[in-house]
């Protein structure tokens, strides 16, 4: 009798230790794949502000170099001797006074939308 309760006791603890172990085992693992994610999400989370930084820098440039009383005069003008040129052109070719307005604003739209 005492043997097998000597018996059943080593099987108990054996258990025992195994569940520990798996257990213990376990949760490590879960454990390093969140420190993992962590990281990554952190590397992501650094990518986004470099990111955010470099397009606030880009609208900060762009409304200092293109948003300006000085390029509004340039587009402005640019459109004019576009309008000019197209309804020159036309006109040279025999068309009337509408159908060369209506070419200088067609070189005039295609100018700004390259442009811009």
């Amino acid at each position: 009798m005492d043997k097998l309760i000597e018996l059943a006791s080593t099987i108990v603890s054996g258990a025992f230790i195994a569940f520990l172990a798996t257990w213990l085992t376990n949760r490590s693992r879960n454990r390093q794949e969140q420190q993992a994610e962590i990281g990554a999400l952190r590397v992501q989370a650094d990518a986004m502000t470099v990111a955010v930084a470099e397009l606030q820098g880009a609208a900060a440039a762009n409304r200092l170099l293109w948003e300006g009383p000085a390029e509004r005069a340039r587009s402005f003008l640019l459109a004019v001797l576009a309008f000019a040129g197209g309804a020159a052109r036309a006109r040279i070719a025999g068309g009337t006074d509408n159908l060369s307005g209506l070419v200088g604003l067609g070189q005039a739209a295609e100018l700004l939308s390259t442009c811009f």
